[in-house]
């Protein structure tokens, strides 16, 4: 599935307003989670192209009504529910087949709770990093965004691409312990 909006170029002289730019940042932005619960409710993916194209249309006009500040990502994802809820039943009605409102409604919890999760860990985990001192995290910044391999980067300041990996190890260790105690996980060490 590929992204429509992906071409879009957020320069100021494409959009006419702060409006559409956030919109269509925030819509780019959430687009592909949101495709995925719309084929995760309807099941195959001409459907979720129908649903996809609907929700966009859909925010597009309620977009007035979204509250600048809020999670715009929930706010869609309600809208995209509701969207793929009505075409799975329309589908089922004319087919004769599907899944019932119930289970969708299951499916879409768990869909939620995953994400939810997700962004729980993401968000401990950033106050874990923030925990460590500053070096350990120049030297993570180093690793997984500065550099393009750990070999050049350890050729780079004179170690051992072993020393790298160690420390490495080491740091992963202590994020994931910190994570485990903030989420109230200590058995999952």
């Amino acid at each position: 599935m590929l992204n429509p909006l992906r071409h879009l170029d957020f320069d100021a002289d494409d959009v006419t307003s702060s409006r559409e730019s956030d919109f269509l940042r925030q819509l780019a932005l959430s687009y592909h989670e949101l495709y995925a619960t719309g084929l995760t409710i309807v099941g195959n993916r001409d459907d979720a192209d129908d649903v996809i194209q609907e929700v966009c249309v859909v925010l597009w006009q309620k977009y007035d009504e979204f509250e600048a500040g809020t999670n715009f990502r929930k706010w869609a994802y309600t809208v995209t529910y509701n969207v793929a809820k009505a075409i799975a039943r329309k589908r089922r009605r004319r087919r004769g087949f599907g899944l019932s409102d119930y289970a969708l409604m299951k499916v879409a919890q768990v869909k939620t709770g995953g994400n939810g999760l997700f962004e729980l860990q993401c968000e401990v985990l950033r106050e874990c990093l923030e925990k460590l001192p500053e070096r350990d995290r120049e030297f993570l910044s180093d690793c997984y965004r500065n550099s393009p391999s750990l070999v050049k980067y350890a050729r780079d300041i004179g170690r051992s691409v072993e020393t790298i990996y160690t420390r490495l190890k080491r740091l992963r260790k202590r994020l994931t312990a910190c994570v485990a105690r903030s989420l109230g996980r200590e058995d999952s060490l």
